[in-house]
């Protein structure tokens, strides 16, 4: 019996073993579509069964699916395989798999230059590797983005000139939704476009042309008169000065239309998606998913949900506070769910390019440190840039330091803004430094910050805030005041 176990276990299971290639390949195809999948996993088992017919079946595979999702599972069944040249010819499969499950799962305008399928539209100048070619389109992406935020700008000038508006006027009125506002997604507008093909003659040049076609509408203007009573210097001496009636324009860039990105590209997110059994819609977060589990590891940055624009002016308008109290919440929400934590991190104000994509981490002193991550803040990084950001004014570098900028303050007169820390520094080995949002429909504190625990900028109800402070030297009970020096959807 004891021989009889050694032999068996020396024996493959091949049958069974291709079944699970099978299933894991199936999963891993799900990303575009389940006949794709299903035809690469099919493809995968023939081949696999063609090699080993007449094998025994009597070892069992390991359980990879739970630890590993898909590919785990793959691996599992490649590795409960005995026999070194079975082993061999399951990771040919399996290699020859996930290039097919590759090309089908990502936007092909971000792979077509690395795999060469559609020959046609290769750009031989062009990156060949995926996180290079992803960078490069997102530039091109980011550029039309701004183009159609300068247009917005020029819109806001015209209406001035056109209706014989006070400039300085109208411009300190100017109510800018888009100056914090970065609520498009690269990963899905590369899907979304590489699907409005069905993942054929897609290009660079093609992707900016239709995005450039809609930059006009990319942010909405709208503007309301207003008049206002100034005082004229007089233009001789010993006459009185002259009050008069000045009109005004109040005009208002609304936030980025997530809606542009499929008029761009004519989608119907309704519509049957090619041959497979879904609809545009789920192709498309389907292949932004598969490009942002392939770039970063994980779905959204750090898992948190993200705050839309229009729940973000909502939650504004519930607030009763000042609007520079209101300012710093806009600029503090716009980046929930948007942007990862990353150890040491810190950003001039406005949005940053180099956010989400990978770094290494060289502050000492976190288990992250040496390792590659999406490139984020930290918890005094953000703070800091929130201020900077909405006011222009520093917190300085550091919780220690944003403690010195700050005096301290009751829990019963907290506003939003104000500043919360775990502990006072030097009494806890690693502090952390938040922003009061206000209180939740059942009256707990919220809180937004960035957290490694949430992976990002989140807006929760931590209970281990001790220490309630306010920024020195200013006035959070004032009117906003635009920064109109920060104009600009990238570079703040």
């Amino acid at each position: 019996m004891y021989d009889e176990q050694q032999l068996g276990d020396g024996q493959d299971n091949y049958l069974q073993g291709a079944q699970k290639l099978k299933e894991a390949a199936k999963q891993a195809g799900a990303a575009a579509g389940k006949t794709a999948g299903e035809s690469a996993a099919n493809a995968a088992a023939a081949a696999v069964k063609a090699g080993v017919e007449g094998g025994k079946a009597v070892s069992e595979i390991a359980a990879g699916t739970a630890a590993g999702g898909p590919w785990g599972a793959a691996l599992a069944a490649a590795w409960s395989l005995r026999h070194t040249l079975f082993k061999i010819l399951v990771f040919l499969c399996l290699f020859l798999l996930f290039i097919i499950v590759t090309v089908v799962s990502l936007p092909s305008i971000v792979t077509n230059n690395m795999f060469h399928l559609d020959p046609s539209t290769v750009d031989p100048n062009g990156p060949t590797e995926l996180a290079a070619n992803f960078d490069d389109l997102s530039a091109t992406v980011s550029a039309c983005i701004q183009n159609g935020y300068d247009a917005a700008l020029a819109r806001v000038e015209q209406i001035i000139t056109a209706g014989g508006y006070d400039r300085d006027l109208s411009m300190e009125a100017l109510i800018n939704n888009g100056l914090t506002s970065i609520d498009y997604d690269t990963c899905y507008t590369l899907a979304a476009y590489s699907a409005s093909l069905e993942q054929r003659g897609t290009s660079k040049g093609d992707l900016q042309t239709k995005l450039q076609a809609v930059s006009g509408q990319m942010y909405n203007v709208t503007y309301e008169e207003k008049e206002k009573q100034v005082t004229v210097p007089a233009e001789a001496e010993g006459e009185e000065p002259e009050t008069k009636t000045v009109k005004y324009v109040v005009c208002t860039i609304h936030p980025f239309n997530q809606s542009i990105i499929l008029t761009a590209f004519g989608i119907d997110t309704d519509a049957q998606y090619g041959q497979f059994s879904i609809t545009y819609g789920e192709a498309i977060t389907n292949m932004s998913n598969a490009l942002k589990m392939t770039l970063y590891g994980t779905l959204t940055n750090g898992m948190v949900p993200e705050i839309s624009d229009a729940d973000l002016n909502a939650y504004l308008a519930s607030l009763t506070c000042s609007g520079t109290r209101k300012e710093l919440m806009r600029a503090a929400l716009s980046l929930v769910g948007r942007v990862p934590y990353f150890w040491g991190g810190k950003s001039a104000p406005g949005w940053n390019d180099a956010w989400n994509t990978p770094r290494l981490v060289t502050a000492a002193g976190s288990s992250s440190s040496g390792t590659i991550r999406p490139y984020g803040l930290d918890c005094s990084g953000f703070t800091e840039w929130v201020y900077q950001t909405a006011l222009g004014v520093s917190l300085n570098n550091g919780s220690w330091s944003q403690w010195e900028s700050t005096y301290a303050i009751t829990e019963a007169e907290l506003l939003p803004g104000d500043i919360g820390f775990m502990a006072a520094p030097g009494t806890v080995p690693v502090n952390h430094v938040l922003l009061y949002a206000g209180r939740s429909a059942d009256g707990k504190q919220l809180w937004v910050h960035c957290s490694s625990s949430a992976g990002g900028v989140a807006l929760n109800s931590p209970t281990y805030v001790t220490q309630f402070r306010r920024r020195k030297d200013i006035d959070l009970e004032a009117d906003f005041t635009p920064i109109l020096s920060q104009q600009g959807v990238n570079d703040g």
